[in-house]
């Protein structure tokens, strides 16, 4: 699916949501191998394979790929947004939070590394003494401490509906103009200033 997305000359920003009550509680393993198999289903473990060419592994793809679409991606993040779902949602270029929203790098409580790529954004957000802190205690944060720590953009009451009027307002703008500056600001984020 995003392969098509970023092909799309069409599609000038995404508005990454989950449904129901949470954007999204955390990772089934075993459904998303499943899901990324190849008709006959992968093993869990599978998962943690490097893909030919990739810099991720399939794991770590759901995260990634929200970072190399050539479009602005908004994530659109309420009620449970924990472990993996906190990733995801770290992958996007812009985070809406309803102030509610329950948010929590929950992986160590599973004796589990936090190792999506989501990580990297984490430090650049809100600093590494802060993402030790977080990914250390499995702490969980309110979508309006989220705000206050720089690990979400800003609270909306209807975060669906505030990442729609954004990207509205993104896809108003010259779309070669707009993937430009967001390879320009990944670049900038990744490498030093030489």
């Amino acid at each position: 699916m995003t392969l098509a997305l970023a092909a799309d000359a069409s599609v000038r920003a995404v508005v990454l949501s989950g449904e129901g009550r949470a954007f999204c509680a955390g990772l089934d393993f075993a459904n998303f191998a499943a899901m990324a198999g190849d008709g006959a289903g992968r093993r869990a473990g599978d998962i943690t394979a490097r893909e030919p060419g990739r810099i991720t592994n399939l794991g770590q793809q759901a995260v990634h790929v929200w970072r190399e679409l050539p479009q602005p991606v908004v994530a659109a993040v309420h009620g449970h947004t924990l472990g993996g779902g906190l990733q995801i949602a770290l992958g996007a270029d812009i985070r809406i939070v309803a102030p509610d929203a329950r948010l929590s790098d929950l992986e160590i409580r599973w004796g589990l590394a936090p190792d999506m790529t989501g990580t990297a954004a984490l430090i650049r957000l809100v600093g590494e003494d802060v993402a030790k802190e977080l990914t250390f205690t499995g702490r969980t944060l309110s979508g309006a401490d989220a705000v206050r720590l720089g690990l979400a953009t800003r609270t909306a009451d209807d975060p669906h509906a505030a990442a729609t009027e954004l990207a509205r307002e993104i896809a108003g703008n010259s779309p070669g103009a707009v993937r430009g500056a967001k390879r320009l600001l990944n670049r900038a984020a990744d490498t030093d200033l030489a």
